[in-house]
């Protein structure tokens, strides 16, 4: 058991703690968002693998038709982002 000074006994235990700032979402958060998307669009993706439209909308536009999944708008936002952090980097 923890001992206590006889001043912080008698104001009737520890002072109370004030609220800290919201922190940032937990990498164990992010990793089960990124999970959660990839199982939903494996599923969307396995339910649409034979449909003759999704095929037709694949051949006329990839990008936009496959940019409906959640995995793929990631990646698309990864890239941007990495492409301007490249671009502000200073070349030596």
């Amino acid at each position: 058991m923890q001992k206590r000074s006889r001043q912080t006994a008698k104001q009737g235990g520890s002072t109370p703690r004030r609220a800290s700032k919201p922190r940032g979402e937990s990498a164990l958060g992010k990793l089960a968002r990124v999970v959660d998307a990839a199982m939903k669009d494996a599923d969307a993706a396995r339910k649409s693998a034979f449909d003759p439209q999704f095929k037709r909308e694949l051949d006329k536009d990839r990008r936009t038709t496959l940019s409906r999944f959640r995995t793929v708008q990631h990646a698309l936002e990864d890239r941007e982002r990495i492409a301007k952090t490249k671009s502000r980097k200073p070349k030596s």
